[in-house]
């Protein structure tokens, strides 16, 4: 039985995944594919070299505003141009809709989001999907105990990609292209757009002090987020200045070179950790230990405000380490880059779930889900 998926993305996080799922849908014969995109998920497919019909960035942030009714309206037009049997949405963040929550609202038939975080389901316009693509069972529980919503646990479609990587060429070949030595110690920094909140600052502080008093030598390295503003990186960049250290600014297309890089991977809550974790699934040995630094107050009431989870399910499953103690983050910096450190949490990231055949199993659910004679 074939069928034609409509899949939209507007956020980085839902196109990483949903690019996964487009690339195997385009390998189906009985499928059908065309993507409707907004920035920056339309970069994301667009470096990927998958063509999208790019959309204009309309957001809303209620419902009852003339935002929204415009947004409805391109939803309208998209259905009514491409005419699916099915659509497959990503999700923007909790505060605001886009393309995916206006199709969601305004398709008659089979709707289906893919999370890329625990238990997220966009309300703004008053529509769930009729069933949620969620990481694992967690994701799936807080789906059901916070939205009411049918959810099933996939696993990541877009960690299928890394069983590929040959992990280690990739972390000897970019030492190289830097000018890192192969046994250095690197100690990485990948940033946030959480400039705005002191705490933020004070974690990097905190973070750079630390790493200028390891009793080893060690490279420190910055990986800007997708988010940071460009006078937000340079902010950035000349904290690391001010301190001395050693630095490198790891900005490429990919997150991934710049995690293999690292012996340490920091950050405050970016799922940048989570890679982290997925990057040692698939490795040979002991790679990276992944450090949360959630010793800051307002930063872990952000967090909490944030994403309403006490902890992040990774965190809770021990692939990564939470740091919650400053006075204990240059002890814990040493400590991480130690082989028998990064062996815990390469053991640890053995319990995640094989997410090879994620997208096939995404594409089967929804064939499942076909009205008959679809």
């Amino acid at each position: 039985m074939s069928f034609k998926l409509l899949i939209s993305a507007r956020d980085a996080a839902a196109a990483k995944h949903l690019i996964a799922v487009a690339r195997t849908a385009r390998s189906h014969p009985d499928v059908s594919v065309s993507i409707v995109t907004q920035d920056p998920a339309a970069r994301y497919f667009a470096a990927a070299g998958i063509q999208t019909d790019k959309l204009d960035n309309i957001s809303c942030k209620s419902a009852d505003s003339e935002e929204a009714e415009t947004l409805l309206q391109t939803a309208r037009d998209v259905l009514s141009q491409y005419r699916p049997d099915a659509i497959l949405c990503g999700l923007s963040t909790p505060f605001d809709a886009g393309i995916d929550e206006a199709l969601t609202a305004a398709f008659g038939g089979p709707r289906f989001v893919m999370q890329d975080f625990w238990g997220e389901a966009n309300m703004v316009l008053g529509h769930s999907a009729d069933l949620y693509f969620a990481l694992d069972e967690e994701a799936v529980k807080i789906s059901k105990e916070r939205h009411g919503v049918e959810a099933i646990s996939v696993g990541s479609p877009y960690h299928a990609a890394y069983k590929a990587l040959d992990c280690d060429a990739i972390r000897l070949a970019e030492r190289e292209r830097i000018g890192i030595p192969p046994d250095s110690t690197v100690l990485g920094f990948f940033g946030q757009a959480l400039h705005n909140l002191a705490g933020y600052k004070h974690t990097l502080y905190a973070w750079l002090d630390a790493v200028g008093n390891q009793p080893s030598p060690c490279i420190a390295l910055y990986r800007p987020h997708p988010r940071e503003s460009h006078k937000e990186a340079q902010w950035t960049q000349a904290m690391f200045e001010k301190c001395g250290l050693r630095y490198i600014v790891a900005d490429g297309p990919d997150v991934e070179h710049a995690l293999l890089t690292c012996d340490v991977v920091c950050s405050a809550f970016s799922n940048c950790t989570y890679d982290a974790a997925y990057l040692n699934y698939f490795s040979s040995k002991p790679l990276i230990t992944p450090l949360s630094l959630l010793f800051d107050e307002e930063i872990v009431a952000y967090f909490r405000k944030m994403v309403r989870l006490k902890e992040l399910p990774y965190l809770k499953a021990s692939l990564a380490k939470p740091v919650h103690d400053v006075k204990k983050l240059k002890d814990e910096l040493d400590r991480a880059h130690k082989m028998a450190e990064k062996e815990r949490y390469w053991q640890n990231a053995q319990r995640l779930h094989n997410p090879v055949n994620v997208p096939e199993r995404i594409l089967d659910e929804i064939r499942s889900r076909l009205p008959v004679g679809s």
